[in-house]
């Protein structure tokens, strides 16, 4: 593989905002390698934010650079080590940064900069002025993608072309660069206590090949090896190991001993999915990598309260709930609003009381909602209720009970609508509900209110739903109120929906849907 003549450096097309960026953090963690053991400690999150948070490096042995989201935008930001803190460096623009890394021998900080209007460039960043870092072009006309620094004056850098990714390696002080390999990689790195720059090439399967070059002798190229199908991401814990992530774990490749890839680390208990960029520290004292959290499932979420609350643990019963958890009787009477009320009024539960428990009996599940029937015993008197909880980003946002009061058996009109919706009987099906019948989405968002117009609504629906059918995996029945997980068939596809039908004089009086 060898370079071609000098050209002129040239402008392509290429956009980082039209690619959909994942929802990633950065992680950090101590490590100590020996010939023989690589162990791991002091895994943290250091970004810990929404949005993408992504592409590392070490500015030195206490300084983690990153592309963080700020306010919608992304930036140039640092983290320090030793302080546990970080900042941005670069004034706000209306761009976005990304690919930060450190300038070799100019105590400055490069990243490649997207503009609005759609102009993308790298530049040089001072970092010694927090928040108001000043910057200046490099490379004037050359649109990068991902590079990495030979020394100063050099770089090596993936450029787009034609829908792929080519390398090119570019002389910064005479603004040019050399075309050197076509359907390049994103993964390159200068490997330390060497003089070669590793990069990546997309072979005939599709995966990826990493190569050697040396700059001053960019006649030569050598191969590596193939990173494991679908990695695309590499860094060097010395010159002589390679280190990539796949799923939740870190991997080696030694060079003395390429026969294989050994796994070295799993943070699959840190609900770590999907790493990919990796920097090692100088000091090879410290990995960071970008990857994605596993997102809790809702009933996991709700999970964590529960045993909290039978141990009169208020901290950690509390942390499961949102800052602005809203708390309810169903339908939409408001007990309280923001954690701190939830706290002050369960402070006051476990003052006033000698015993409580509560138990999950049955549970309904469906997309960020959880139903609980539970079993909630207080100074030894038990009590059946129903709990709706609404969960997101990992916690419980909204949390309304639905008391057990007497009342006459709730289920024959929601057995005869059902009966009457599978045999698309529109007149019986409408005499199980009464004349004033709202039906909302929950909470408590009106959807129709009367009887005739919810009838025009549902014959349309008969008529033009020839398959129209459902069943009821789960069902709860308290007071007078029926909850149904229902499974829906309409049109060739199935889907489902909760429904929770108030049952007034033997009429269904309203229906509140959770979708």
């Amino acid at each position: 593989m060898k370079a071609v003549s000098l050209i002129p450096i040239f402008s392509l097309l290429f956009s980082l905002s039209l690619i959909a960026q994942p929802n990633t953090d950065v992680f950090l963690l101590d490590v100590a390698v020996t010939d023989s053991t690589f162990t791991v400690a002091n895994f943290q999150n250091i970004s810990n934010g929404s949005g993408y948070d992504n592409q590392p490096h070490f500015l030195d042995n206490n300084k983690v650079l990153y592309a963080g989201s700020e306010d919608g935008q992304t930036e140039i930001q640092m983290y320090y080590i030793s302080e546990k803190t970080k900042h941005r460096v670069n004034a706000k623009t209306a761009g976005g940064e990304y690919s930060p890394m450190p300038y070799p021998n100019k105590n400055k900080i490069t990243a490649v900069r997207l503009d609005t209007t759609g102009l993308q460039r790298l530049y040089a960043y001072d970092y010694t002025n927090p928040g108001f870092g000043d910057y200046e072009m490099l490379l004037s006309e050359l649109e990068i993608a991902y590079y990495a620094f030979y020394d100063e004056n050099f770089l090596v850098a993936s450029i787009l072309s034609g829908g792929q990714l080519d390398l090119i390696i570019a002389d910064i002080k005479k603004d040019q660069a050399t075309l050197y390999a076509e359907n390049s990689g994103r993964s390159i790195h200068k490997v330390p206590n060497s003089d070669s720059v590793s990069y990546t090439i997309v072979n005939e399967e599709k995966n990826h090949d990493v190569y050697l070059v040396d700059v001053n002798n960019a006649e030569e190229t050598y191969f590596v090896c193939q990173l494991p199908t679908g990695i695309q991401d590499h860094a060097w814990l010395d010159a002589s190991t390679l280190v990539i992530g796949s799923g939740s774990k870190l991997y080696t490749y030694s060079l003395f001993d390429p026969a294989r890839w050994v796994e070295v680390a799993d943070f699959s208990a840190n609900n770590i999915e999907n790493i990919t960029r990796i920097a090692v520290s100088p000091d090879k004292k410290h990995i960071a990598f970008a990857a994605e959290k596993k997102q809790p499932s809702p009933a996991s979420i709700v999970d964590v309260h529960i045993k909290p609350f039978n141990e009169a643990n208020l901290d950690l019963f509390a942390n499961a709930f949102a800052e602005n958890v809203l708390v309810s009787r169903f339908p939409s009477d408001t007990i309280s609003v923001g954690r701190d009320q939830l706290k002050s009024s369960y402070a006051n539960f476990y003052k006033n009381n000698e015993s409580w428990h509560v138990e999950v009996k049955n549970r309904i599940v469906l997309n960020n909602y959880v139903i609980d029937e539970e079993v909630a015993t207080v100074n030894g008197r038990s009590n059946r209720q129903v709990t709706v909880y609404e969960t997101k980003n990992g916690l419980i946002q909204t949390m309304t009970f639905i008391g057990n009061k007497k009342a006459d058996d709730p289920l024959p009109p929601v057995l005869a609508q059902m009966e009457a919706y599978n045999n698309r009987d529109i007149d019986a099906f409408m005499q199980a509900y009464g004349d004033t019948i709202k039906t909302y989405n929950f909470p408590n968002k009106l959807r129709t209110a009367g009887h005739d117009t919810m009838k025009v609504g549902f014959t349309k629906f008969f008529e033009n739903t020839p398959d129209l059918h459902y069943t009821v995996p789960n069902r709860m029945v308290i007071g007078n109120i029926v909850i149904d997980e229902e499974l829906i068939t309409a049109n060739g596809t199935q889907f489902s929906a909760i429904a929770i039908y108030e049952i007034c004089d033997g009429k269904i009086c309203a229906v509140t849907f959770l979708q």
